[in-house]
């Protein structure tokens, strides 16, 4: 019972990991699309710039723009595959820890049944002698 209870309360703490887990993820992959959207808008500008004489003067600029953008991404790119695989892995471990406990669970409800049936059998056993 006491290992049952060590269990949930083991769960909790790994289910609010796994929640933290995934919250940073889901703002870094917000902010990995961000960059992303940043750099296409850079493209799109460098693209017109390159139509109108007048702005050919930015087009060192955008390019600048659209090289700090992609290292920015491929940067967050792999903090958020790292995130993944850390979300991935405190997942496993939730998931394992609510199967020791349901493990647990299990095992006590099985003695129980056994130890009533054993009961059972024990106050039947006597009756019968009684009977004798």
């Amino acid at each position: 019972m006491k290992r049952e209870r060590l269990l949930t309360q083991l769960i909790r703490l790994r289910e609010l990991d796994l929640k933290s887990q995934a919250a940073q993820l889901k703002t870094r992959a917000h902010q990995l699309k961000e960059v992303r959207e940043r750099h296409d808008a850079a493209r799109t500008a460098a693209a017109r710039s390159l139509e109108d004489a007048t702005s050919l003067a930015d087009l060192a600029y955008f390019g600048q723009v659209r090289v700090h953008n992609a290292k920015l991404a491929n940067k967050v790119e792999i903090e958020v595959r790292a995130l993944g695989e850390k979300v991935g892995h405190a997942r496993k471990l939730a998931d394992s820890a609510r199967e020791a406990r349901d493990e647990i669970r299990r095992t006590r409800i099985n003695e129980h049944e056994r130890s009533m049936e054993t009961e059972a059998e024990h106050f039947f056993s006597w009756k019968k002698d009684k009977r004798r």
